[in-house]
Order: structure tokens, then sequence, then C-alpha cells
């Protein structure tokens, strides 16, 4: 191996200090090649474990043969390169290893992997003796350092690569999944809306049933004792069946409450019409603790809603300031619109929210510190009902108070909908 005269580190270093990856491993095998008069310059991967064959991922030759890609290691100097040894030998390369055939010199350095073995290896091989075996092996290590840094940057890069590709598809297999068990939900909570439908319709029979009952017996000249018992039985009858009937609202109003997927049927409909509708199914109940519900929406505010789930909706807020408020007390419902969109207020006389209830009002199954004016009954389930809708509407929901004994507000905001 004939050096020519050059500085050879400094011609190397300039020939790859800008380049990195497969061009540093590129322009080092040829820059050595031509800095040194080598014959062949490779950069090998071992195959196998332990490697049996090396793959060539850098090599520079001047012999007009087809350029080295895999090969065996038996046989060759490179297998002991592999075993953890640097080899060198001077001159008559191909005495020793007959399949190097005419090359004479050769140098070969280990690149070492995280693992404590050999990664790859540098080989230099020339046609011509080594003329100053030492100083050429300190050249060949010198530069192996920094070829053995770039294989193992490229192997961690690969390694966050593999990680990043399996976070992918574990990524993507949750989604998937979440998505199935997303469907099967949706289909247990229609399910359950099928079979509670069709139990409350018998249920409405045997009300109305042992209603007509009640009023023939009335009529019944009460001096049988059998009377008595027969107006018992159908208190019994319908008072179970309201039960029956209530236990299953709840069930409903907890799988609705538990499912995240709210289907909305938007149109542009008449505000004041839908808090109307909300009231109409409180009336009798606000008529009963002698309750004022007063609508003051006005007529001309339009919204793109789901006007049955934003009934729902105003239904469970008025519904709850009816159960917290005591008799005589006063609910007003009021919306106003702006650019932003909608804001539409249910606002009660009755027992107000600590700071603790409206930090946790909107909770699954929450009970408050306040009880139901009269011991009317409360699944804890209304307040996460309205929060799903309104935030299913692209909206929010808060609950103001200025403390116990000084009535409750809650606050809906609605963007102006498509």
């Amino acid at each position: 191996m004939l050096f020519m005269q050059r500085d050879i580190l400094s011609e190397i270093a300039a020939s790859t200090a800008q380049a990195v990856g497969k061009d540093f491993l590129a322009a080092l095998v040829r820059s050595m090649r031509e800095a040194m008069d080598a014959s062949l310059v490779l950069i090998t991967v071992g195959v196998g474990s332990p490697p049996t064959r090396a793959r060539s991922i850098a090599c520079f030759q001047t012999r007009p043969v087809n350029e080295v890609t895999e090969y065996d290691l038996e046989g060759v100097p490179c297998r002991l390169v592999y075993e953890g040894q640097t080899v060198v030998i001077p001159k008559r390369l191909y005495e020793q290893f007959p399949k190097e055939g005419s090359y004479e010199g050769y140098i070969g350095v280990p690149l070492w992997g995280g693992s404590g073995r050999p990664l790859g290896h540098l080989a230099v091989l020339s046609e011509q003796p080594l003329t100053d075996p030492e100083q050429a092996t300190a050249i060949v290590r010198l530069f192996a350092l920094r070829a053995e840094a770039e294989l193992q940057r490229s192997q961690q890069e690969g390694e966050r690569e593999s990680l990043i590709a399996s976070l992918r598809r574990a990524n993507q297999r949750i989604g998937r999944r979440h998505s199935e068990l997303r469907k099967v939900n949706e289909m247990k909570t229609m399910l359950l809306g099928m079979v509670a439908h069709d139990l409350r319709n018998p249920l409405a029979t045997i009300v109305n049933r042992s209603e007509f009952i009640g009023n023939l017996l009335d009529r019944i000249e009460q001096d049988s004792p059998h009377i008595g018992k027969a107006r018992e039985s159908s208190d019994i009858i319908i008072a179970a069946a309201e039960r029956m009937d209530r236990l299953i609202a709840s069930t409903l109003a907890q799988a609705q409450a538990q499912t995240n997927v709210v289907n909305l049927d938007r149109h542009s409909c008449a505000l004041h019409r839908v808090v109307d509708v909300a009231v109409q199914l409180n009336a009798e109940a606000a008529q009963r603790k002698d309750i004022a519900l007063n609508n003051t929406v006005p007529a001309n505010i339009t919204a793109s809603v789901d006007e049955d789930r934003l009934a729902e909706c105003l239904d469970n807020l008025i519904q709850n300031a009816i159960k917290y408020s005591p008799r005589g007390g006063k609910i007003s419902i009021t919306a106003s619109a702006s650019a932003k969109g909608l804001t539409i207020c249910v606002k009660d006389t009755g027992q107000g929210m600590s700071e603790e209830d409206l930090e946790r009002a909107f909770r699954l199954f929450q009970r408050l510190s306040a009880q139901p004016a009269e011991g009317e009954t409360s699944t804890g389930l209304g307040l996460a009902i309205v929060k799903a809708i309104v935030e299913a509407h692209g909206g929010a929901v808060k609950a103001l108070s200025e403390g116990k004994g000084k009535g409750t507000m809650f606050e809906i905001s609605l963007p102006h909908g498509n």
C-alpha cells in the first residue's frame, strides 16, 4: 500500500466532513481508497447471529469487476475481524487466504455495536505490500471509529423508527378496538331502548286498566266486604307499575349518559317553541308546588338544533329546578342571541349550590348537598345528560349560584349551527 504525497488525514476528513449516513460511508471508502492508494475499501455489516456472512454497505475498488455485495466469512480474514480482532497482514495475503486472489496487504478493524459485539467491519486491501503497516493501521482505526459511530447512529435511528411504527400499529389496533366497542355500546343502548319501549307499552295498559277498574269500583255498592280489597289491589297494581316505569326511565337515562355518542337531527326551529315544550312537560309538577314557570324567550330567535334533544335538555333543567325549589318559588327561562351564538338560562329561586356542588354538578351519578324539597327522587343523571346533549351541539353549560338559599342558574351557550 503506497501512500501518496499529501496529508492523508486531511484529505479523508475534508472529503467526508459534510456527509452523514450512507453518503458519509460512501465518501469515506472513496476518499480512503484514493488517499491511501488502496485497491479496495469495504464497510460491511454482519448477517446472522453470530455472523456467518457479511453484507457490504459501502465499497470502492479499482478492479473492473462487480461490486462486492454479500459474501461468506468462511475462508477470509474478515471472519477474524468479526470475532473482535484487528487483523493486519502486510504482505502475501493470498497465501494465507487463497480466496482473496492476488491481494497482498490487508487491514481489518471491527466496528462495534451497543451489544458489545462487532456490528460490522472496515477493511482496506491493496495489491501491493504495506510499506508502513503501523501508520496505515492507525489511519484505518481512526476512521473506523467514525464509521462505527455512524453505524450505531443508523442502528438507533432504525430502532426508533421501528418503535414508532410499532406504536403506530398499536394505536391503530386500539383505535379499531375502540370503534368496535363503541359500536357494541351503541347497539347495547339501542337494544335497551327497544326493550324499554316494549315494556312501557304493557305497563301503560296495566295502569290504564287498573284506573278503569278503580273507576268501576267507585260506582259499585260499597257494602260488599270484597270492594275494599279490590280497591287496595288496584292501587297496589298502579303503584307497582309506576315504580317499574320509573326504573325503566332511570335505566334508559343511565345508558344514554354513559354513551359518548349523541346523534343529532339538527334543523332550524323557533327556540321559543322548544322551550315551551319543556315548560308544558313540567307544568303539572310546578302547579302542584305552586311554582311559577315563566318562558320569556323572544319569538324571533331561531336555532339550528336537534329540537327533541334540546327539549330533553331543558326538561331536565326545569325538572331539577322544581325538585329543589320550595313551594311558591319561581323559575324563569330566558334566551338571547349574539354574533357568537345563543345563550339560554334556566334560573330558579330554590336552595342554591355550594362551590363544591358547582364543581361536581355535571358528573355521572353525582348527588349534591341539596336535597329535593319534598322528597322527590333523583338519580344523579339529569345534569350529566344535559352536558352530553349541549356538548354534542358544540356548546357548553355551566351552573351559577351565589350560595345556599340563593337559587341557581344554569347557562347554556350554543354556537350558531350549520
